[in-house]
């Protein structure tokens, strides 16, 4: 599976109360009414990235399965239905692989709840080669050459460091606001482009005029927090988070008899 950044298939999410600190893989916590285990850190960006460039490839599959099994339901004609059914088979077959890999890899399943918590991220702002060379950002800051990194071809320097649950709770919030409005607009473009209708494109219009101020407000209230100036672009990077498993009560029971043995 290439490293490539949400999982819409299962339930992941930074919402947690608990102190995560001192916890090991394989301890059983508590969210309210619900038991998790903990099954893996993740303590690099690389690792982050690894690791949610591999959801993305499973949602992208899922997305895709559940497109051509509609796809199949619709068509009557039973040569497309053959090339369908030959299409949905192959991207099953996919992700059933890319399934026991992850399994493999992170303990994770497809069929499975999960909960991932963000603990540090870094913000990184993109470097033009005369900040790089000169060693100062346009404003005449001096830069850490030990923040210096590169992704994707740019240049990136680690401006700030986010650490925290609370903290990275909120900066995930601006984030994952800025991805559904930018996803809401990819939704409006095709209604747009798809209708003659005089009202409805001045309706579709207006709502994509709403939806991409409000990008623009979450975009300056994101700068001011961590102090990123207008007009440079800008990385966040997760460093570090954790990944929980939902479990039964049953399982968490049985679980915590067979470590107790263990002792």
């Amino acid at each position: 599976m290439k490293n490539i950044a949400t999982y819409a298939l299962l339930a992941l999410c930074a919402l947690f109360s608990h102190t995560a600190s001192a916890e090991k893989v394989g301890d059983i916590v508590r969210a309210g009414d619900k038991f998790m285990m903990l099954v893996r850190e993740f303590n690099t960006p690389e690792s982050n990235d690894a690791f949610q460039a591999n959801l993305n490839i499973m949602t992208r599959d899922s997305h895709i399965i559940n497109l051509l099994k509609k796809k199949l339901d619709e068509t009557s004609d039973q040569n497309k239905k053959k090339d369908i059914s030959a299409k949905l088979k192959q991207v099953e077959d996919t992700f059933k692989k890319n399934d026991e890999i992850m399994r493999k890899a992170y303990a994770f399943s497809s069929s499975r709840q999960y909960r991932r918590t963000f603990l540090e991220s870094y913000i990184c702002t993109a470097l033009s080669k005369e900040e790089l060379s000169n060693l100062r950002s346009s404003d005449g800051t001096e830069l850490d050459p030990m923040l210096i990194s590169e992704k994707n071809k740019v240049t990136l320097y680690r401006h700030k460091v986010v650490s925290g649950e609370e903290e990275n709770r909120e900066l995930q919030k601006l984030i994952n606001f800025t991805m559904s409005r930018r996803a809401e607009l990819g939704i409006l473009r095709k209604k747009l482009g798809s209708t003659t209708d005089a009202a409805e494109q001045l309706k579709i219009s207006e709502s994509m005029a709403k939806a991409e101020q409000a990008i623009r407000d979450n975009d300056s209230i994101l700068r001011k927090k961590y102090g990123i100036r207008d007009k440079v672009d800008y990385v966040i990077e997760v460093a570090k988070s954790k990944l929980y498993l939902f479990i039964t009560p049953q399982e968490a029971a049985d679980a915590m008899k067979e470590k107790a043995q263990k002792k």
